[in-house]
């Protein structure tokens, strides 16, 4: 597996990304977590204002979005559940286990992969630091 992480202030332009994909029908929200209601039950200003809420708590952190890849060999046929279950247990990993995110499965490339969405700004306001996140996680 590869982790590709993006770092960026606008979470709006991550989610964009994501959705148009799945209107493509190039990608499937797989799983949601830390929101209220199921993936097929929200809509994208739901899943959006989400994360605002968070990201309205601290407005000094100016990077406050994390989308993240996990690219796979062609080889392995993994499938959403365990897809899901890798997603868990990377956002753990990093620190992220606490935050809500958005897991959507692509079919847009010669590979197996997944999207994370997320935010670094936690409940109590405070940022997950972004900075070596790969190196030091």
């Amino acid at each position: 597996m590869v982790a590709v992480i993006h770092q960026s202030s606008s979470l709006r332009n991550i989610l964009n990304y994501n959705e148009h994909k799945v209107k493509e029908r190039k990608a499937v929200c797989l799983e949601v977590s830390g929101f209220i209601k199921e993936a097929a039950d929200l809509s994208f200003t739901e899943k959006l204002r989400r994360f605002e809420k968070l990201i309205d708590l601290n407005q000094t952190t100016t990077v406050n979005s994390l989308h993240i890849s996990l690219n796979f060999d062609p080889s392995e046929q993994l499938s959403d559940e365990r897809l899901r279950e890798v997603a868990g247990v990377y956002l753990n990993k990093i620190g992220f286990g606490e935050q809500p995110y958005l897991l959507y499965k692509h079919g847009d490339a010669g590979h197996p992969h997944v999207h994370l969405v997320t935010t670094n700004i936690k409940p109590d306001g405070k940022a997950i630091t972004l900075h070596n996140l790969a190196k030091v996680k």
